[in-house]
């Protein structure tokens, strides 16, 4: 269950997004230090995190993609390999994932409009889910020059009441593009280490 639901998020922010199907070298990491190519952004890889790879992200989508492609709403189509610039995590439930999304040739929203039609699009998916209740909260927050918006879905064991799993996605537009991050977290430290790193990397 637990895997599914990862998987479930994982297309579904593909599926949301433009519709690139390119992979390009987007960045490096040195010294532990991923610094982006496509704009002025770097993040530390937090200590006992490890790099994942786009082979990860690929193989994570294939299984993802063939998970919900005749489980999404009517009028959306189900879009592999975003493209990824940087990830990293301790393990499956606890990840920090970001990409950067070209917005041509796609329909223009608000960041509101985006917001409201990304959180949809979650919520109904989750419904489908046996076993599984949510939580979804949304909120705006500036954090350096950036305007995000931030969906926080808290999913539980539909009988034991279990958290089971905390995600955060933060979206902005950055030079007509869709800059995305999602953090993945069942510990409060590991989700606190995550966000805090990637609020720093925009305010330092």
């Amino acid at each position: 269950m637990k895997k599914t639901i990862l998987l479930l998020l994982t297309i579904l922010l593909t599926s949301c997004n433009s519709n690139s199907q390119e992979i390009k070298d987007n960045g490096k990491i040195e010294n532990g230090i991923y610094s982006c190519n496509r704009f002025d952004w770097e993040i530390k890889i937090p200590n006992g995190y490890e790099i994942r790879t786009v082979k990860d992200e690929q193989d994570l989508e294939e299984v993802g993609y063939e998970t919900m492609k005749d489980k999404v709403p009517d009028g959306m189509t189900v879009r592999k390999n975003r493209p990824y610039l940087v990830g990293f995590g301790i393990d499956e439930r606890n990840y920090f994932s970001a990409s950067f999304e070209p917005l041509e040739g796609t329909k223009k929203m608000t960041l509101l409009e985006h917001q409201k039609f990304v959180a949809k699009l979650i919520a109904d998916s989750y419904s489908t889910l046996n076993g599984i209740k949510f939580n979804e909260e949304l909120e705006n927050k500036k954090i350096g020059e950036y305007d995000f918006y931030i969906i926080k879905e808290q999913l539980y064991n539909e009988k034991t009441n279990e958290l089971l799993l905390t995600q955060l996605i933060y979206n902005t537009y950055v030079k007509n593009h869709l800059f995305s991050v999602s953090i993945n977290y069942s510990t409060e430290q590991s989700g606190k280490t995550m966000i805090e790193n990637f609020e720093q990397s925009l305010t330092e």
